[in-house]
């Protein structure tokens, strides 16, 4: 269902979720991932002027989402909003082997069934606790930029051919995983911050991700904090 959030300024915001979420970027001089300064939960944090419990970790799943939740049980007893957001390493694959060994078993890192339950599970776990958990979908890839960042010094081509033949494999299956959180909040009757249609939006959607093609950049921080802020009362 559509989002609309009241914050409690006496209870600091819940933010789970991977480097997404955690406001990792790629710096495209350097090369290297960092922290985003000014990321969408900092921007909430000052525009609301409250404070933000961020137990985001880069390259975290659903799995250790889960984990978190249970190994900061003491942290997360005020209750309030969760923001969660999971799904884009869930649905990760190990390219190595997949370039090394293609007709061998590859499975992701988390398989959708599993995601959703899992998922779940932490929303169980959450409204146990009496937080309201608030679930975002996955920003787009650029599968192009994606493609060439996960095969950088990988047999590209090998990997293509599993992916048969196109790039815009990775983008349905990256969006499967979306689409789930998307249906997991139907069901439950949750909140839905939709970011994937407001990047969509724009013509320019590769404008707001960074060079691997997954991570949104500054720009694209300020447009989630811009979606959050609509949905915020």
């Amino acid at each position: 269902m559509a989002a609309k959030l009241i914050l409690n300024e006496e209870k600091p915001l819940l933010v789970l979720g991977d480097s997404i979420s955690k406001g990792i970027i790629l710096d495209s001089v350097t090369g290297r991932y960092c922290q985003l300064e000014d990321s969408f939960a900092a921007r909430l944090s000052k525009h609301y002027q409250i404070k933000v419990h961020n137990l985001s970790v880069f390259g975290a799943t659903i799995v250790k989402g889960l984990k978190q939740v249970k190994r900061h049980a003491r942290l997360l007893s005020e209750g309030g909003i969760a923001l969660i957001q999971f799904g884009g390493n869930d649905c990760d694959f190990m390219w190595s082997d997949i370039s090394s060994c293609p007709e061998g078993e590859h499975l992701p890192q988390v398989g959708l069934n599993d995601f959703v339950t899992q998922y779940e599970q932490l929303i169980d776990i959450l409204q146990q606790r009496d937080y309201q958990p608030v679930l975002m979908n996955l920003p787009p890839l650029i599968h192009e930029r994606y493609f060439a960042s996960l095969s950088r010094g990988l047999d590209a081509a090998v990997i293509l051919d599993w992916l048969g033949g196109t790039t815009e494999t990775i983008y349905l299956w990256h969006k499967s995983y979306s689409d789930a959180v998307e249906k997991i909040a139907c069901k439950n009757g949750l909140p839905l911050i939709d970011l994937r249609t407001s990047f969509l939006k724009n013509a320019e959607t590769g404008e707001y991700m960074c060079e691997d093609g997954i991570h949104p950049n500054a720009g694209g921080h300020k447009l989630i904090s811009d979606v959050l802020t609509s949905n915020i009362e």
